[in-house]
């Protein structure tokens, strides 16, 4: 498998919690950060919303806030 997409925005401290608990759980991220347009276009392409970041994307499904990320993150380590 790929490495998941953390679609994140880089001052945020939500995002910070998501990318912190990733490294814990050793899992490597592909980080997107929704500032730049591409990833930002990405992530509405995919059916998110850029005010409700973090989201993680596996390849098949998109999840949102970090709650449901670090469910998420935990399930691939």
């Amino acid at each position: 498998m790929d490495k998941p997409i953390l679609y994140y925005w880089a001052p945020c401290p939500t995002c910070a919690i998501a990318t912190r608990f990733a490294e814990e759980k050793g899992v490597e991220l592909d980080l997107r950060d929704v500032e730049q347009e591409g990833p930002y276009n990405e992530l509405l392409s995919l059916g998110g919303d850029a005010n409700k970041i973090p989201y993680l994307y596996d390849g098949e499904q998109l999840f949102e806030g970090v709650d449901a990320v670090k469910e998420r993150l935990a399930a691939l380590a």
